[in-house]
């Protein structure tokens, strides 16, 4: 062993080794590339200072003793930062998240996932997902899917089902074997409180509870789940899947505690009080009205309100003929709910179809199952019978003004009207979050003029005490796939102020320093030529079977569909629609995906360092 000095701490080390070695022993961790991946080449990063020689490679350099080592100085920053932005700008380094990671809201590793499933290892799949989305058997079911929208296949045929790939893996996650969890660190011996065991909740205790923190999620309602269990409808998530993956969510130091109403049963003062931190994950459960005449009347309801009633006690009273008004996701689900209890039901919408924000597969499939649309058309007034139900409503037709500020075409009336009979009416406009615990209490949230919680959104705390916040009650009425991804944030931010290591994601991406790699794969002729290979290539004694090995070789170009159950038992059950991918579909789908980004995922230690230091995206 010889003696040498370490950023002026003295250290006993092995002079066999290489110096980049011995600073690891001794707790000092040296960047370094060399030997990677484009990189065949000395890295330049494990460039340290020794005393009396200078600028020396850690790995190609040995201890002795009495040597004086510096690992960290500005100069050696500055070095290593501009050697960081000439190897990003390498046309042989692919370090940037393909376009579907860049998307999704929780930097799920795509492109590693999908390379997975295409090689059969789906159990290293599901462990790649659950890293940043600890809920893939909900989220595989309704997740909008933000990543299929950018996923570049779309130029060259049709986007990847990664929904549904993902699904597919979560689903043998919990079937084909013991479901993956994740090791979890030694008890730390705090506590953190989590009001709200919604998507954005639960993912949030699990992430401090297999850091080693003893979690108490808090719920008003009578189960967990929060809007998955009372918006999302049985058709798309079935309660027994979500219940089965709330359960391996609470596995690790997270307990439940519904019936505990915030503001009723407990204050958000005596939480600060008692835990280490506290995180709010209230989802947006509350309807917004909308107002007009006779939108009071019996059988008019509000979305969120109809929802939970089905999933809970059923007390509103529907009709036989449904008028739902709204665009949006929850729009649909209240629409294809009432058709299967049995009603004839009308989505009425104030812009074109192509306005809406539901997801287009979903107002497809509402179409499908003989949902009536009439869009450009808005109502103004109900009408009652004698025993003040309602019996009609009167629709104005609309026509498209000038943009608004989100960049829609504004609807304005025309003055044209129909009255149409209605015996149920039920608004699906708006939802927000009841803030109302907070009236009276001692510690003062900012809100903002939309009544949701001002936080550092780098962070999820609201510079009050040890409170954080995530989901709709800081942004608004949104995804479940957001609610985690706040999640994860507010997990790393929580574990940081209190002196933890979680591991962190490294997800800045520099595509702009490499697009070229992918600007080959995006031509949009490309399938025509592909087709016309195909068949040439097709190989057969006759032409029925030249064109079953072309089917099959089509696999590999258009998007597999889900397999569903029958119409006949879609319109008339709450059986789920969507069955899943076979194996077979799967594992064709999965290598669809043009692998357009880095494939070292998320583990990129290029990508790590060039965050570390900064480097510039462009």
């Amino acid at each position: 062993m010889v003696l040498i000095t370490l950023n002026g701490k003295p250290c006993h080390v092995d002079p066999h080794q290489s110096l980049w070695l011995a600073a690891q022993q001794c707790g000092v961790i040296i960047p370094c590339l060399c030997g990677s991946e484009g990189i065949q080449h000395h890295c330049g990063l494990c460039d340290v200072e020794v005393d009396g020689a200078g600028i020396v490679s850690a790995r190609d350099c040995k201890p002795r003793d009495g040597m004086v080592v510096t690992t960290n100085s500005t100069a050696l920053e500055l070095r290593r930062k501009h050697r960081l932005e000439t190897l990003l700008d390498n046309p042989n380094i692919t370090c940037s998240l393909p376009p579907c990671q860049v998307a999704c809201p929780a930097k799920v590793d795509v492109q590693l996932y999908l390379s997975l499933i295409a090689n059969n290892e789906l159990q290293q799949a599901v462990d790649v997902i659950k890293n940043t989305l600890p809920m893939p058997l909900s989220i595989g079911r309704v997740c909008p899917a933000f990543c299929e929208h950018k996923c570049l296949r779309r130029n060259v045929d049709e986007p990847l089902a990664i929904r549904q790939l993902k699904r597919y893996a979560a689903d043998y996650d919990v079937t084909a074997a013991p479901s993956l969890q994740p090791e979890r660190k030694p008890a730390k011996g705090k506590k953190i409180a989590i009001v709200g065991a919604g998507p954005g909740g639960l993912s949030c205790g699990y992430f401090l509870g297999r850091e080693g923190y003893e979690v108490d999620i808090f719920e008003a309602m009578p189960q967990a789940g929060g809007w998955l269990r009372y918006g999302i409808p049985e058709f798309r998530l079935p309660k027994a899947i979500l219940d089965q993956e709330i359960e391996l969510l609470c596995q690790h130091g997270v307990t439940l505690h519904t019936g505990q109403v915030l503001g009723e049963d407990f204050t958000l003062s005596a939480l600060s009080q008692q835990y280490s931190a506290v995180c709010l994950a209230v989802g947006a459960s509350q309807a917004s009205a909308m107002a007009y005449a006779g939108s009071d009347l019996a059988g008019c309801f509000l979305g969120v309100d109809f929802l939970k009633d089905h999933v809970l006690e059923r007390k509103l009273a529907l009709g036989k003929k449904v008028a739902v008004i709204g665009g949006g996701n929850t729009a649909i689900d209240c629409a294809r709910t009432a058709l299967r209890r049995g009603a004839e039901v009308t989505l009425i919408y104030r812009r074109t179809r192509e306005a809406m924000p539901a997801e287009p597969y979903e107002v497809e499939e509402a179409e499908h199952e003989g949902i009536a649309f009439r869009f450009l058309t808005n109502p103004i007034e109900n009408i009652a019978d004698e025993h003040g139900r309602v019996k009609q409503v009167v629709l104005e037709k609309m026509a498209l003004g000038e943009p608004d500020a989100s960049g829609r075409r504004s609807p304005t009336p025309t003055g044209e009207t129909e009255t149409l009979a209605f015996d149920t009416v039920i608004a699906a406009v708006s939802q927000q979050t009841d803030t109302r615990f907070l009236e009276g209490e001692a510690m003062a949230l900012n809100l903002s003029r939309h009544n949701t919680i001002d936080v550092d959104e780098h962070t999820m705390f609201s510079g009050v005490g040890n409170i954080f916040a995530i989901g709709d009650v800081r942004r608004g009425p949104a995804t479940a796939i957001e609610a985690i991804a706040d999640a994860r944030v507010a997990a790393q931010s929580i574990d940081a102020s209190l002196g933890g290591d979680m591991a962190p994601l490294y997800t800045r991406s520099f595509r702009s320093r490499n697009a070229s790699r992918t600007a080959h794969l995006v031509r949009p002729d490309h399938v025509q030529r592909v087709k016309k290979s195909l068949k040439t290539m097709a190989r057969g004694n006759s032409d029925a079977v030249k064109a079953q090995h072309y089917q099959w070789a089509m696999q590999g170009i258009f998007r597999a569909k889900m397999p569903e159950i029958d119409m006949a038992r879609r319109v008339t059950s709450f059986a789920e629609v969507e069955t899943g991918f076979s194996a077979e579909q799967a594992y064709h789908e999965a290598r669809r995906c043009m692998s357009c980004g880095c494939h070292e995922g998320n583990q990129c230690k290029l990508r790590r360092y060039a965050t570390e230091y900064d480097v510039h995206l462009s």
